[in-house]
């Protein structure tokens, strides 16, 4: 089997379809390595299939394509004209509705960027979502919750505070070693 490295994070040797560092799908890079070389002298068109001038399976495909297309559109407009009128709801008169105060979104910390050091070969950078955890983190990209030290040592700002991370922080998650070329 052709090992790839992925085009994302650059890991390399990878046998799987999918990277284990960034979950990237690599199944068409492999089909296309794995298709045959051919050279193109073989290949010879007689002049009689050149004459003969029946409508293409690919011409066929296009044109009913257009036509899904288009009975697709034509649906979803009368879907949308049938639901758009729906009455709204009545608000009575003797309410009276108080504006909420403003919300501030909350302030995204975000780690420097990361410079290259001499024992790192790479990695990328992960956007926190919620119900992640650094802990959590490490076991998906490493296989190993243990490795979390390796996500502190590149991202100096989590030292210290590597229960509380927040939604939308920027780091940077450095490739093992072992994954070095």
């Amino acid at each position: 089997m052709i090992k790839l490295t992925c085009p994302v994070c650059d890991r390399p040797e990878i046998e799987d379809n999918i990277c284990p560092n960034c979950e990237t799908d690599l199944s068409l890079i492999r089909q296309l390595q794995e298709l045959p070389v051919v050279d193109e002298e073989l290949i010879a068109i007689p002049a009689e299939s050149l004459l003969n001038t029946q409508p293409n399976i690919s011409v066929k495909l296009v044109i009913l394509a257009i036509l899904i297309l288009v009975l697709g559109f034509g649906l979803g407009a009368i879907g949308t004209s049938l639901f758009a009128q729906q009455p709204s709801p009545s608000v009575s008169t003797a309410t009276t509705i108080t504006p909420l105060p403003a919300l501030k979104p909350p302030a995204i910390k975000s780690t420097p960027k990361f410079t290259r050091s001499q024992s790192s070969c790479g990695g990328f950078y992960y956007t926190v979502k919620r119900g992640d955890s650094l802990n959590r983190i490490a076991a998906q990209f490493y296989g190993n919750s243990q490795f979390l030290s390796k996500i502190v040592a590149a991202n100096p700002t989590l030292k210290g505070r590597e229960s509380s991370i927040e939604i939308g922080e920027v780091f940077f998650v450095p490739n093992l070693e072992k994954n070095c070329p």
